[in-house]
């Protein structure tokens, strides 16, 4: 099931968790968080989380991204994340793209978020 998403590099780091939930695909190694999406992967090195903070319910429940030409709207309850990095490479149907400092929003489930923070202390 894993194939429909955008492939991203071979990991690097021992592979530790990967999950898919309502079509979104969590992989997590020692040394490096990757979100797949069908139209759009992010891969994140651990070195590069400035945090990981539980999204507030006040905060708006839709967050729009444009990546390329595409214009995505995800939709969150209470269980979502807001990751903050340095940067961040994203795939998508185009190519590879870097990008600096951002914000990414998603859920996490309560086991892959505890061995997230758990590597991330340990690096």
């Amino acid at each position: 099931m894993m194939n429909r998403f955008i492939n991203v590099k071979a990991l690097s780091g021992d592979l530790k968790r990967t999950e898919i939930r309502r079509g979104v695909g969590y992989r997590l190694t020692t040394k490096e968080f990757i979100l797949l999406r069908d139209d759009v992967s992010y891969h994140i090195l651990l070195e590069d989380i400035l945090g990981v903070m539980l999204r507030d319910e006040e905060e708006a429940s839709v967050h729009r991204e444009t990546v390329g030409d595409t214009h995505v709207s995800h939709h969150f309850g209470t269980s979502s994340y807001k990751i903050v990095v340095t940067k961040l490479r994203i795939y998508n149907r185009s190519g590879v793209y870097e990008k600096g400092s951002s914000t990414l929003y998603t859920q996490l489930s309560d086991g892959f978020c505890e061995q997230l923070f758990e590597l991330l202390q340990a690096a």
